[in-house]
């Protein structure tokens, strides 16, 4: 299959690694970044990945490509500080926000796998340095590393900020607690655990402390032992701060492209488990080729048993046991982002045919230019994941959009289940809908920040300012026989929301 792969790698200007296969090919950039994945009649505009990058103020990019299980592409672009002749390569370190937390259950999962721990006791009895807050409302014995690892253990604390040079560090128990440096309130149960979703990376926190009391070494050690030197992970860390002398370090950058994070040139996570991985695009890549062939039954790093019950939803969750998980049959895959000030990160492993993608950035902005090389990537590979959607110009009739107006607020009698991640942030809003020099268009506060939808059917639009990384968001107008719409339904790929018709207030 190498030769098809080197094809359509060569098609959008993308070509093996010279670490991987240097007789095949000499690295080239990408050339076809694709902004939008809804493409409406006419050819949709490309640049090439330099042009992107100085678009989007990103200094430098590292990427890593898999394909039926193996890494096949890994390669560096830009620098690594912006003024400076520091190339970017596979080895380069960035941090990875919230991508660690994938790092995180792998290694829970691990500990569980050599029988340390069990995913399915209470957390409580685990702890020797710290106890969980009584709270009269919830059962603090339900909390196990199950729940925390899917974001269904109901604790607040969805992030933490980053941390200058020079700056005093929280330890564990501050993040905990909500003391000392760690500028953040204490962890706390907001509902029972198992019954809701939220994102929590203070609940991450709990779990990095339960690994080290049962262990009885300091996280950046365990994760050393149990995780990166199996995996061959040898260019990974959770040390904090992160050393100097390192190496082939990334630094930060802000929006504007320039240099961040003071002489040192980089900020530190100190809630490691949430947010404080350093690792390079091959090291990624590896960790996501190993929960892959896992899951297949490939690598006994984990059991197969172990890596499916990781990749399946807690409800009502979008999360398995750490990662994301979205789609069916090939298309069924594992992802998670990244986003410290400085860096943005993502990683995709499709479980079915062995596929992914792994980029890290070294920019605030990086959110924006992973979101167009997974784009490309996408394209050159032929995924059905994150495929490009091909649309016919479709005119809908003046009075049928006019039946569609009005103000529509979501409905809390339609099952989580559904609902899964669609709840809070822009799912909480009231979703107003205009018509405006014929054309449908959505928005929430305001008609002068109103983005145009896109016709798929006379009933049905897709919403190109608000395309998810998982797949497509489209809402679905349900139309009475009097010509008007009473209710719609907000779809993303396997999750559903439900609005109903209000009066404007």
């Amino acid at each position: 299959m190498q030769h098809l792969l080197v094809g359509l790698l060569l098609s959008t200007g993308l070509t093996l690694s010279p670490c991987l296969n240097s007789a095949l090919a000499q690295p080239e950039t990408f050339t076809t970044l694709l902004r939008d994945r809804v493409q409406v009649g006419a050819t949709a505009q490309t640049w090439t990945l330099a042009e992107r990058m100085a678009e989007h103020s990103v200094p430098g990019v590292a990427i890593a490509i898999l394909e039926d299980g193996e890494i096949v592409y890994v390669q560096g672009f830009g620098t690594r500080r912006a003024g400076q002749s520091l190339p970017v390569d596979g080895d380069t370190v960035f941090s990875a926000g919230s991508v660690s937390k994938v790092a995180t259950a792998s290694l829970a999962l691990a500990m569980a796998e050599n029988g340390q721990l069990d995913l399915d006791l209470p957390v409580s009895r685990y702890l020797e340095s710290w106890s969980l807050p009584d709270q009269a409302a919830y059962d603090e014995d339900t909390v196990t590393l199950r729940t925390i690892l899917s974001h269904t253990a109901g604790f607040n604390t969805h992030g933490f900020r980053d941390f200058q040079p020079g700056e005093s560090l929280p330890s564990t128990l501050d993040t905990l607690n909500g003391t000392g440096a760690a500028g953040n309130d204490a962890l706390s149960l907001l509902f029972a655990p198992g019954t809701q979703y939220k994102y929590s990376g203070g609940g991450y926190t709990l779990a990095q402390l339960v690994l080290t009391d049962i262990a009885g070494e300091p996280f950046a050690d365990l994760a050393d032992d149990v995780l990166f030197s199996p995996l061959g992970m040898d260019r990974s860390t959770f040390a904090q701060p992160l050393p100097e002398d390192y190496g082939n370090i990334a630094y930060a950058h802000g929006r504007d492209g320039q240099p961040a994070a003071g002489v040192r040139g980089y900020e530190s996570f100190p809630e490691t488990a949430a947010s404080g991985l350093w690792v390079s695009a091959h090291d990624l890549a590896r960790l996501t080729r190993t929960l892959i062939q896992a899951y297949q039954g490939h690598d006994d790093f984990l059991s197969q048993d172990l890596a499916i019950d990781m990749m399946t939803p807690v409800a009502p969750s979008e999360h398995g046991l750490g990662p994301r998980l979205d789609g069916s049959g090939e298309s069924f895959f594992f992802h998670h982002g990244g986003a410290n000030n400085s860096y943005k990160a993502w990683m995709e492993g499709h479980l079915a045919t062995g596929d992914g993608l792994v980029v890290l950035t070294n920019g605030s902005n990086g959110d924006d230019i992973y979101v167009e090389i997974r784009n490309a990537v996408a394209d050159a590979m032929g995924w059905s994941i994150n495929a490009r959607v091909e649309v016919p110009e479709i005119t809908v009739p003046a009075d049928i959009l006019a039946g569609y107006e009005g103000r529509y607020r979501v409905s809390d009698t339609f099952p989580l289940e559904h609902r899964r991640n669609m709840v809070r942030w822009i799912f909480e809003s009231d979703l107003n809908l205009i018509v405006q020099n014929g054309e449908l268009r959505i928005y929430t506060s305001s008609p002068d920040e109103s983005s145009p939808l896109i016709p798929v059917a006379p009933h049905r639009f897709l919403i190109p300012a608000f395309m998810p990384r998982e797949g497509v968001a489209e809402l679905e107008l349900h139309r009475n026989a009097d010509g008007t719409a009473h209710a719609m339904t907000f779809h993303i790929t396997g999750r559903q929301s439900f609005y109903q018709r209000v009066e404007a207030e």
